[in-house]
């Protein structure tokens, strides 16, 4: 298989390739390079920024753009089908529909990340990266970013359709009590004592 068919089948069109992860065959990482740089040439790749490339379509406006949001989860939110990061902040309240409120910036909290906090761009899209309070994985995640909202809100905030909200969150996410015990010693006290008051505890069933 040629060297642009082998990445055409394995990552598609429009997504996210990293150099630094491109296996193909024997060759080694100098060859690859050139390849890379030769299929850019040709206009077959085109460098989103140092490291990352992508496959792109042709639209009625030119070659297609890729979507930072692509590069932003494989960078600092998946690893394969790992997770290593998850948002926070206002951002998380979006997702969630706990706020209308439309960041401008991203905040995420990630294990690629060895500053306490930094502000950097991907694309036209600006990320507030945060250093993870400990590292991150798919069986903690979902509870981290819980607490984590838990620390970024006060009680006050919360009536009854934004528990509603939280508790439909935990039960998607399958949060328990013990998991809650086991990561909240990671985070301020703020985070419990933002859980006990507003009463969202008591969504917490398992």
């Amino acid at each position: 298989m040629e060297f642009y068919d082998y990445l055409i089948d394995k990552y598609g069109y429009n997504e996210v390739i990293l150099s630094s992860e491109i296996d193909y065959m024997d060759y080694s990482a100098p060859w690859i390079k050139k390849a890379v740089k030769k299929l850019c040439d040709e206009g077959k790749l085109i460098r989103f920024e140092k490291g990352i490339y992508y496959i792109p379509t042709e639209t009625l406006l030119g070659k297609s753009k890729l979507d930072p949001r692509k590069v932003i989860v494989r960078k600092y939110l998946k690893d394969g089908e790992n997770d290593i990061g998850y948002f926070s902040g206002i951002t998380f309240m979006n997702m969630l529909g706990l706020s209308t409120q439309m960041p401008n910036v991203m905040e995420i909290y990630t294990n690629n990340e060895p500053s306490r906090v930094r502000e950097v761009p991907v694309g036209t899209q600006k990320v507030i990266l945060r250093r993870s309070r400990t590292e991150i994985n798919s069986d903690n995640a979902a509870t981290m970013s819980f607490l984590e909202l838990m620390n970024f809100t006060d009680a006050s905030f919360y009536d009854d359709e934004k528990r509603k909200i939280v508790a439909d969150f935990i039960e998607r996410n399958g949060i328990t009590k013990k998991a809650i015990s086991t990561y909240s010693p990671f985070f301020p006290d703020k985070a419990m004592r933002t859980l006990i008051e507003s009463e969202v505890i008591y969504d917490v069933t398992r």
